[in-house]
């Protein structure tokens, strides 16, 4: 017996904000099945991240905790394996666990255009098939990605596309206002934002102007 399948999200979230929450809420309503949540642990696609695996993990289940859903979960595969983070390997993790589950790997349209450059997308593409997201803000159409992205070479199932209403908003541009200790009630969930003040994250981050990382960054 096939068993139901399993969105996967996957992202740095540093830190996870109300743009990742809308997120999991429009795909949830949309596709109606168990989405787990899965914090990078040591991503290669970008600069280390400014606050560490273990914190990113935790602020990721404060979020999901705030979500309030019982089919969303968190994941700390990738926190406590060692090495790069590789989505392949997570993914093939994931099959192995349960083999009779069907995996579905979420992407924003942004990220999902770039996906030929990962790292044995080839294996992303047998292990999982796409569900591609686009949203107010994003700079390209998910049909218009998948598109780009087959162009590329890119072989796989026919994706799902979903259009979500969630805000576009960039994990940088929190970053920088946490650092000036300006107010970011607004874009991060209560939870999350007493987390950070206790552990005094983003303080000292030394970021340079216009790096953004958005939800779903390719690795």
């Amino acid at each position: 017996m096939t068993a139901q399948p399993l969105v996967v999200f996957g992202g740095t979230f540093d830190p996870p904000h109300v743009g990742h929450q809308q997120v999991i809420v429009g795909l949830r309503g949309a596709l109606r099945l168990p989405l787990l949540v899965v914090p990078n642990g040591h991503p290669v696609h970008r600069r280390p991240p400014s606050a560490g695996p273990e914190d990113r993990l935790r602020m990721a289940q404060l979020m999901v905790r705030e979500v309030g859903d019982p089919l969303v979960s968190v994941s700390d595969l990738e926190v406590v394996r060692p090495g790069p983070s590789y989505t392949s390997d997570t993914l093939a993790r994931l099959a192995d666990d349960c083999p009779e589950r069907p995996l579905l790997l979420a992407l924003g349209s942004d990220a999902a255009r770039g996906l030929w450059r990962w790292h044995r997308p080839d294996r992303v593409a047998e292990l999982a098939r796409l569900v591609v997201f686009d949203r107010p803000g994003a700079r390209i159409g998910a049909r218009a990605a998948v598109d780009e992205l087959r162009d590329h070479g890119w072989v796989g199932s026919e994706p799902e596309l979903v259009s979500l209403t969630a805000p576009e908003v960039e994990s940088s541009r929190v970053r920088t206002r946490l650092r000036r200790g300006e107010i970011a009630e607004g874009l991060l969930g209560a939870p999350v934002l007493r987390y950070i003040r206790e552990r005094g994250l983003y303080r000292e981050s030394a970021e340079s102007p216009g790096v953004r990382d958005g939800i779903i960054a390719p690795r």
